[in-house]
């Protein structure tokens, strides 16, 4: 695997780099500094580009727009979900956004998830209906890997309804219904999570 670490250079994003390396130590990981014109380095050919968002608010339009012509999947680090709105709507190639401060094997299998076409936030999913117009894209769905009925649940719960409201909908028990929401955050890379009614 070929990864790309953009970061500001500090303590804290040199030891992410060193925990990537030991992680990974048979994969090609890049380190470079958001400061620098990187735009040179996009043109090469990367399996994820992980983007490190602590302070990063002075470069951030400068970095949408480097990234504007990337297909290359992003997996951006920040410490709170505050630039989620901003990454999401601009920033094309975002795969998932996940808690810098967070748990190291949560990092490693977010790249693995990224890597493979996925998508994986630290997030609560249900964060994404304040942050895109109509919520999850169909291209999420696809790449997930949901079903038809499960992207089905997915909307009834993100619109609020109960297990035993879509249940009676779909004609379903409640404990299918329930079986679906596990199925639907383990294929967001979200496992361990309540999928409920904001």
């Amino acid at each position: 695997m070929n990864i790309l670490y953009l970061c500001v250079g500090s303590l804290s994003s040199n030891g992410i780099f060193y925990m990537l390396k030991t992680c990974f130590p048979n994969d090609e990981i890049t380190l470079a500094n958001i400061q620098d014109n990187t735009t040179e380095l996009l043109k090469n050919k990367f399996d994820i580009i992980i983007l490190d968002c602590e302070s990063i608010v002075t470069y951030i339009n400068t970095l949408i727009g480097m990234f504007s012509a990337s297909d290359t999947p992003v997996l951006a680090l920040a410490v709170d979900k505050s630039l989620l709105r901003k990454l999401h709507n601009e920033l094309p190639g975002l795969h998932g956004m996940i808690n810098r401060n967070g748990n190291t094997d949560f990092l490693i299998k977010a790249i693995s998830v990224i890597a493979e076409g996925g998508y994986c936030y630290s997030w609560n999913i249900f964060d994404y209906s304040n942050v895109s117009c109509n919520g999850l894209s169909e291209d999420m769905y696809e790449k997930a890997g949901l079903t038809r009925r499960e992207r089905e649940i997915l909307q009834f719960c993100l619109a609020g309804e109960t297990n035993k409201s879509i249940s009676l909908r779909l004609s379903r028990s409640e404990k299918t219904i329930s079986a679906h929401k596990s199925n639907i955050l383990r294929k967001l890379g979200m496992k361990g999570w309540q999928l409920k009614a904001p």
